[in-house]
């Protein structure tokens, strides 16, 4: 069932949005899954266009939530704000409230039970979901139980996950690099100008191959043509003790879920070989998870 549904943009400003709902035959559910999906830059990959992996959890009687977060389906004329994670959580838990007059209306039966997942980009909106809903139970605001939350390969820290690209001069997924530096500037509206940002055949096409939402994320990669920070961005983006640079530093920093006294019962799970999103990503989480 596609859904509209109402979010909002990272200023706070009301704004349309769509996810996809998955209701199994048996009308006893078990309980919600909201599925964070990973990073996609085609609006034609997103839940309400394609079908999910996640829908395996219908024969388990799970009701299945994928929001499709800022920028893409019905926003798709919105920015997608790349890494700011309060902002995808807050489409995720929009649409888990949206559930009660779904599930009454088809006559299902229903726990208050949720279980959260998602990989990479999703692993990371998918800790945010968590941290949005603890803190919505702290301020009497929820009315809904975590049962467990599945996160896997995911950057918790995405200014450290971008000071170690910078440090390496590599980076996993290219496409991650333009849709880090749009995403902030639009969210925090940095006054960034981004033709002095980055490198070509980026510098020339950026407009085309992420406004447009129709490249899948692996055509971006072969067509920047390099893996290379050095080849993508412009020197002074590589200097950390830049002003904007710094900007960009600072606006990724607040989008750290890192060191959140974490509530729930949560799995965090990664590759050892891990060459797109490193592992360190989650060493450094479980490191300063509070006990």
């Amino acid at each position: 069932i596609p859904c509209a549904y109402w979010s909002q943009k990272p200023n706070g400003d009301s704004l349309l949005v769509s996810g996809q709902v998955y209701l199994p035959k048996n009308r006893e559910l078990k309980g919600i899954m909201i599925a964070n999906h990973y990073m996609m830059t085609s609006d034609a990959e997103v839940p309400t266009n394609m079908t999910a992996m996640e829908t395996l959890f219908l024969v388990k009687d799970y009701a299945i939530i994928m929001p499709d977060y800022v920028g893409y389906g019905l926003s798709r004329d919105e920015t997608h704000p790349f890494f700011h994670w309060r902002n995808a959580a807050h489409t995720a838990v929009d649409l888990l409230n949206c559930m009660p007059e779904l599930l009454d209306y088809y006559g299902y039966q229903y726990p208050r039970d949720v279980v959260i997942e998602g990989y990479s980009q999703g692993g990371a909106v998918a800790l945010g979901v968590a941290r949005m809903m603890e803190e919505n139970i702290a301020k009497g605001e929820n009315k809904w139980t975590i049962r467990k939350l599945y996160a896997g390969a995911a950057p918790y820290n995405p200014a450290l996950s971008y000071d170690y690209c910078v440090a390496h001069d590599i980076v996993g997924i290219p496409s991650l690099i333009p849709l880090i530096v749009i995403g902030m500037n639009n969210a925090y509206d940095l006054g960034f100008n981004l033709d002095e940002v980055f490198q070509e055949p980026l510098l020339s096409n950026y407009k085309e191959w992420v406004y447009s939402k129709q490249y899948p994320m692996k055509e971006i990669d072969e067509l920047m043509g390099s893996n290379r920070m050095s080849n993508l961005m412009q020197a002074p983006w590589l200097n950390r003790d830049d002003d904007k640079t710094g900007l960009l530093y600072d606006a990724l920093a607040k989008n750290s879920n890192v060191g959140y006294n974490l509530q729930s019962d949560a799995y965090f799970i990664h590759s050892l070989d891990d060459e797109l999103v490193p592992l360190y990503n989650t060493l450094i989480l479980m490191e300063n998870m509070p006990d």
